[in-house]
């Protein structure tokens, strides 16, 4: 069915809200501890879990129509990209593709000129139309970037130079792990291109490789979160937010590891969500609690007053119009 937000006007709401929370303190517009500080473990997990369970059903008003900050499905490999993207073959077009969807805040309509119309006619549609979205920080590219000209040529250029890595799983005899493939990306874009913190969108090119192509990159593997995700983990598990404070490398074999005390005890947070009974995600559980934990994070801060919703972006520059967020988890269809 058509998704149009107009199609729900007449629903009512059923919001999940956040009783008898705590005052916090804040420090650069951000809490230093949880709302939910005065609650038990167990409440706050019960909590967490509620949210998750009312994700797909796209009740509550912020999950409903903050479609653009709340943009992938509980489990994030529902997504239009991976059926556009399955039946490409050819490795370089694979990387180029994902690299243009990851480096444009996924923008639907970047992908779909790519695919359907070629270089010349998406050049030419960044004249008059935009080229990524706007509502996700951009900060990763060198300064002074031509975007709506690096858009195409970088991840050209990145996929001409290197799409042969993807080479590299059928010769180990095993897919690189999120992590691993990230970090391959992220030290060619910097020596390469110029760049100098790109693994953010480095982390969603392999989170999205991984989701089209699991024999090539693992979406099993761990993908370590951002700032969104370790605010939400704090909001969860209380005390110090983890942030910046683990460290971990990537062995031989693409394993993760743990390098210091804050790095186990956010795996150790990690499983403990992953593994509870009450948690509805099925499937590459380590990825979807990285991404659900910030997705929790923005829905109580804004329920707080201390986050804003984003500025209302068209819907089609995020999912194509006949995708719909909202899913049936009784038929497990969409609507």
């Amino acid at each position: 069915m058509q998704n149009d937000l107009m199609e729900f006007i007449s629903e009512p709401y059923v919001n999940i809200t956040y009783e008898d929370t705590s005052p916090v303190t804040l420090k650069n517009g951000k809490p230093t501890e949880s709302w939910m500080k005065d609650w038990t473990q167990e409440q706050r997990f019960e909590k967490f879990f509620e949210w998750c369970h009312a994700f797909d059903k796209r009740e509550d008003k912020l999950l409903r129509e903050d479609y653009q900050i709340f943009s992938h499905r509980l489990h994030w490999h529902e997504h239009p990209f991976v059926d556009a993207m399955r039946p490409i073959t050819d490795n370089k077009k694979r990387l180029f593709y994902t690299l243009v969807f990851s480096f444009s805040n996924e923008h639907w309509g970047t992908l779909m000129s790519l695919m359907n119309d070629g270089i010349p006619a998406t050049r030419e549609r960044f004249q008059t139309q935009r080229h990524a979205r706007n509502d996700l920080f951009q900060i990763y590219y060198p300064k002074g970037t031509n975007v709506k000209e690096w858009l195409i040529d970088g991840p050209m250029k990145a996929a001409e130079d290197i799409h042969t890595i993807l080479d590299e799983p059928k010769k180990m005899g095993r897919p690189f792990t999120m992590m691993e493939f990230a970090k391959r990306l992220e030290a060619y874009f910097k020596e390469y291109q110029g760049f100098r913190s790109p693994l953010y969108p480095c982390k969603n090119t392999a989170r999205y490789m991984a989701f089209a192509y699991p024999h090539l990159v693992d979406p099993e593997s761990v993908l370590f979160g951002g700032t969104g995700h370790f605010d939400g983990m704090q909001q969860i598990f209380g005390g110090q937010n983890l942030n910046g404070k683990v460290k971990y490398e990537i062995g031989p074999n693409g394993e993760f590891t743990a390098t210091n005390n804050y790095g186990k005890i956010w795996l150790e947070q990690m499983h403990i969500l992953c593994n509870d009974p009450r948690n509805p995600m099925t499937e590459q559980k380590m990825l979807n609690v990285e991404d659900k934990t910030c997705f929790f994070y923005k829905h109580i801060a804004i329920s707080h007053g201390v986050k804003s919703p984003t500025k209302r972006i068209p819907y089609t520059w995020i999912f194509p119009q006949e995708f719909s967020l909202k899913k049936d988890e009784n038929t497990n269809q969409s609507n």
